[in-house]
């Protein structure tokens, strides 16, 4: 009796563990058949703004090295490193002695000249004017006095000495009006000894601007307004061609510059705001415009270079500071947004979403427009108001509920 007892006890608890386990297969099976639970995500109108960040620095103003050209020695230093200062301002000033030496004797040659011009044109032009007039006047007398002893001689009242003196008479007469002639000619505004004093006069004109050059080389005076970045120069110093004396930066618009992947040259256009901040400074955000794109792509590592205006700069920027530039490339008012998660295979050429249809997880492929940090624009696949399966667990084919 005892045995059989036990026995009884041993199927008693077989039977309670083949029940127990068809209970928990039961249950997964009807788990399965229920499906996976899951969230979806419904597609709906909404403001996409595409953009393209960066990283790229603030780009240095316009440099300006300044170097001897000649040999000679300082005089004047007269500005220092970090010193700022206005169009104009003498900055060195060099041994200009010579040169300016130069510059007075070339201004005497030019005076010189000028007055040879003003002779030719208010003394020797009249001059040769009158003689002219006077030269014509006697040859007129000369013609008619021959004239007059040609007749006398005809009818035997003089001899012909007196016809041969007219006729040499009216031979020095011609002569003297060819000379004045040629006297005038040469004065007038086309004639040799006009076009001569002019060309003297712009001969020494040109002298005197050579003179003038050297001397002004000899004094360097900055271009523009701007900041003594560094100086070589000091009073008394010997210098040689070429030997630089200072440097400086000229004051201008801040600019940005960065080189984006070639990549992004379809999106990018002249005239698009962008949001800067620096490394240094990641809570101060300024606005930026893109105002410039290189007309060449950089072969080496496929990058473009672009230039960005900052209108109004923070005080806290310093040339070559690093920024980040969040460049607005594109925005759609009212389109059919998804969370960027929700899309599959996003950065191939076709991307995807899983739907749910009669309770099954089905694949359906979308056309992807705008692309924001969080949302993107679907073109094609989706309406609004359609749900989307968002958990990146699920596969296509799973049941879900």
């Amino acid at each position: 009796m005892v045995a059989l007892s036990a026995l009884a006890r041993v199927r008693t608890r077989t039977l309670l563990l083949v029940a127990a386990l068809l209970g928990a297969g039961g249950f997964a099976w009807w788990r399965a058949r229920q499906g996976t639970p899951a969230t979806t995500v419904v597609a709906s109108q909404a403001e996409i703004v595409q953009t393209l960040v960066t990283i790229g620095r603030v780009e240095p103003p316009a440099e300006i090295v300044f170097v001897a050209r000649e040999a000679t020695r300082i005089n004047r230093v007269e500005a220092r490193e970090g010193d700022h200062v206005a169009a104009g301002t003498l900055l060195v000033q060099m041994d200009a002695a010579e040169a300016a030496a130069i510059v007075e004797q070339a201004q005497a040659s030019l005076q010189q000249a000028q007055a040879n011009t003003r002779a030719v044109a208010t003394v020797s032009a009249p001059t040769a004017a009158a003689s002219l007039r006077e030269a014509q006047a006697n040859l007129e007398e000369a013609k008619r006095e021959l004239d007059r002893n040609e007749s006398l001689f005809a009818r035997g009242i003089v001899d012909a000495a007196e016809v041969d003196l007219a006729r040499t008479t009216l031979l020095v007469a011609r002569n003297r009006a060819r000379t004045a002639e040629l006297q005038q000619a040469a004065v007038s505004h086309k004639g040799a000894q006009w076009q001569a004093a002019l060309a003297a006069e712009m001969f020494a004109e040109a002298g005197l601007a050579i003179a003038q050059a050297r001397l002004d080389r000899l004094r360097i005076v900055a271009p523009s307004a701007g900041t003594v970045v560094s100086r070589s120069a000091e009073v008394g110093a010997v210098v040689q061609p070429g030997t630089e004396l200072m440097r400086m930066t000229l004051d201008g618009p801040t600019r940005l510059l960065i080189e984006p992947d070639e990549k992004n040259l379809r999106v990018l256009q002249v005239g698009q705001r962008a949001l800067a901040s620096a490394e240094a400074f990641p809570d101060l955000r300024f606005d930026a415009t893109l105002e410039a794109i290189a007309p060449a792509v950089d072969a080496m590592r496929g990058t473009i270079e672009v230039r960005l205006a900052v209108p109004q700069p923070p005080s806290q920027l310093r040339t070559d500071m690093t920024v980040s530039v969040e460049i607005e490339v594109a925005r759609a008012a009212a389109a059919i947004a998804l969370p960027a998660a929700a899309v599959r295979e996003l950065a191939t050429a076709q991307p995807w979403v899983l739907v749910p249809e009669r309770g099954i997880a089905t694949r359906r492929d979308v056309v992807v427009g705008l692309r924001g940090d969080r949302w993107v624009e679907i073109t094609d696949g989706l309406a609004a108001g359609e749900a989307v399966l968002d958990d990146p667990k699920l596969a296509v084919g799973d049941r879900v509920r």
